[in-house]
């Protein structure tokens, strides 16, 4: 008589590969280690925290799905596997609260420093960017070290919405997260660059990394002081400085003496290349080096977008001359703020000038 064979199927997935990073850093240990459990609970906030990161990459389920969502894996994706029902959402609530009470900023710079010793990331560039998370529905704390939702310049472009400002440094070797502060959503990204550099130079021990950033860092203050302790940068000059301005005339005027410096292909259209020259122009008065690029790709792009609005806006005078001694269209100053409305983009290259034609006629009677 043959033996009965029972089979059981469980879903994999990428789950192993995921287990396998987060083990290279020791993630399950330094949970362990910075959120301990209570010698009453079933699981050890650990499990739950490491259950949440693997769901998060994984599948990215809410709290009251991801129960549903372990059941339908293989045993074993946890320290000591337990019943799917123990992980409900009340459970994994206990544990992100467990995550808050405690020290989030040691937890992370262990992690961060355990992540470039396994994978022997390089540090000598460092790039930050800073975005606003918008919170919608009630979030008041007693903590009085909380960050504080704010009303401010809202990137998912909800005003009306509070929100908080995020800042985040990766590793140009394989945009690896660093390290992360959270500010207040009124926080100007300019003042945030200062004690960002201060705390890397601190995790990383040394400050010859270089600090990439955008336009935000480009101020006085900012590239003094990363300047003053032997830092690097390298930052956007916004377009309201006087070097821009005076650079956009010269161009006019003068032949920009470009050299060529690297041509990579077009990540947007195979076989078409983007070639990039530089100039380096005079140091600013502070004495920081000035380089401009030039980019053929957003050279092609920025004639792209300037012909259509150009030819909108002549389709659009062609459409108002029909229209004119009409409605709102019938005194000078009607037609020219119509004029001037339609131009508003292209005035550069548009000029626009409005004629008066009086025809007598004789009346026979």
């Amino acid at each position: 008589m043959a033996e009965l064979i029972q089979a059981h199927f469980s879903k994999v997935d990428v789950l192993p590969l995921v287990n396998h990073y987060m083990a290279s850093i020791d993630l399950y240990n330094v949970f362990k280690k910075y959120v301990p459990g209570s010698s009453k609970c079933l699981v050890e906030h650990a499990q739950g925290l490491g259950l949440l990161v693997e769901n998060i990459i994984c599948c990215n389920k809410p709290l009251y799905k991801v129960e549903e969502w372990i059941s339908s894996y293989s045993d074993g994706f946890v320290e000591h596997p337990v019943h799917a029902a123990v992980f409900n959402d009340d459970r994994l609530a206990r544990d992100l609260s467990a995550l808050f009470q405690a020290d989030r900023h040691s937890l992370m710079t262990e992690l961060t420093l355990n992540a470039i010793k396994a994978h022997e990331l390089l540090t000598e560039q460092i790039h930050n960017d800073n975005t606003s998370i918008t919170l919608i529905g009630a979030y008041a704390t007693n903590d009085p070290d909380a960050v504080k939702p704010k009303l401010g310049f809202n990137k998912d472009h909800r005003p009306d919405c509070k929100q908080i400002v995020f800042g985040l440094n990766i590793t140009a070797d394989g945009h690896v997260p660093l390290c992360f502060d959270l500010f207040d959503g009124n926080t100007n990204d300019d003042v945030t660059h200062i004690p960002n550099w201060n705390a890397l130079r601190s995790l990383l021990q040394r400050q010859d990394f270089i600090y990439v950033a955008d336009c935000k860092l480009c101020s006085k203050d900012n590239l003094a002081h990363i300047n003053r302790n032997k830092g690097y940068f390298i930052t956007l000059v916004p377009k309201d400085r006087k070097e821009i301005k005076e650079f956009y005339g010269r161009v006019k005027t003068e032949q920009i003496p470009w050299e060529m410096a690297f041509k990579i292909e077009d990540s947007r259209k195979k076989g078409r290349f983007i070639q990039y020259r530089t100039f380096e122009d005079k140091k600013s008065k502070e004495g920081y080096r000035i380089i401009r690029v030039h980019s053929s790709g957003k050279e092609k792009d920025d004639r792209g977008r300037r012909e259509q609005k150009i030819a909108t806006a002549l389709r659009n005078l062609e459409e108002l001359s029909g229209k004119l001694n009409r409605r709102h269209l019938k005194t000078k100053k009607e037609i020219k703020a119509g004029v001037n409305r339609i131009c508003k983009d292209t005035k550069t290259f548009i000029h626009a000038r409005i004629f008066t034609d009086r025809t007598q006629v004789k009346l026979k009677l």
